[in-house]
């Protein structure tokens, strides 16, 4: 090795970030100290013996493709085509946990302009990830009733100004839920709050259960519900409200051997273009056809 190469070796070994290049054949050339560290991976071990893929099997949750083969690194796709890269993924380490990298890759071209091989930069990425996780996990728990796992009404409060917005915008009509079990306070006097509990998470499953996985449903408050059904005409949130009414009676809640019901009431409103309804006047109508179908004997839809 000639003293220049050693005076750049020495130089990329002192670099934070991991280093190491491959030729046409995907075998490792070079490898630098930091790329040791993040890897658990010494030199002598992977340089000019072994494929990047053993090495560094990149994946971002992906294990395997539509035809049964590893996907492909983004190293490995720059070696195909040419074209630099960069992002985040996991690294294989020696001992067989992954390590989370934030990389680029590079191609690398002879004299002739031909690809001949290529250099990924990479470093560990663990704080960062870890910190999106925690973020993640502080606006769940912003969002999500903790009793029923469903929506709470900080967060159909944002779908309902998003949805109202679209729909003054691009005119898609959006219909609203507002749901509320009945005689709720007998079930919490007879049978104890624990119960009550149970009755809230049972009947929040349920509900689900009808809607479509594009529709949202929130527990707005104590034992009261709000839905935002999207693409639907007035008949088709009819069938929906229905449907989550019948289907409800028919739970049987279990309690010391012995089961009972509940139903539910619930005040429906078609969301269309044109009505100069926000957010809160959509509340307030399908509150006030809520009370309608209470007023009406309860375990009803109304519509208007």
């Amino acid at each position: 090795m000639s003293i220049d190469e050693d005076y750049y070796r020495n130089l990329l070994d002192k670099l934070f970030d991991g280093i190491f290049c491959v030729d046409r054949n995907r075998t490792i050339t070079f490898w630098n100290k930091s790329a040791e560290n993040i890897s658990g991976y010494s030199i002598s071990e992977v340089v000019g013996r072994v494929s990047c893929r053993e090495i560094v099997a990149q994946t971002n949750g992906a294990q395997r493709t539509d035809s049964g083969e590893p996907p492909q690194s983004i190293l490995e796709q720059t070696l195909n085509d040419g074209v630099a890269r960069e992002g985040e993924y996991y690294i294989k380490h020696k001992e067989g946990h992954r390590v989370p990298v934030a990389c680029k890759v590079e191609p690398i071209h002879d004299a002739r302009g031909q690809i001949s091989g290529a250099v990924q930069i990479f470093h560990d990425n663990s704080s960062r990830v870890a910190a999106r996780s925690v973020i993640e996990k502080l606006r769940k728990l912003a969002l999500i009733d903790p009793l029923t796992g469903l929506a709470n009404r900080r967060y159909i409060d944002k779908i309902l100004e998003g949805k109202t917005d679209e729909m003054k915008r691009y005119g898609m009509s959006f219909g609203v839920l507002f749901i509320d079990i009945d005689h709720f306070k007998q079930v919490n006097d007879h049978y104890g709050h624990e119960m009550g509990d149970k009755v809230l998470w049972t009947i929040s499953r349920g509900m689900s259960i009808i809607l479509r996985s594009s529709d949202v449903l929130g527990r707005w408050g104590g034992e009261e519900f709000v839905a935002v059904v999207l693409n639907v005409d007035r008949e088709g949130l009819m069938r929906v409200a229905e449907k989550m009414r019948s289907e409800i009676e028919k739970i049987q809640i279990q309690e010391n051997g012995q089961a009972f019901n509940v139903t539910i009431s619930i005040g429906a409103t078609l969301v269309e273009p044109g009505t100069g309804m926000d957010k809160n006047l959509i509340l307030k109508k399908a509150d006030e056809l809520l009370y309608v179908s209470k007023n009406n004997g309860r375990n009803r839809v109304t519509l208007e």
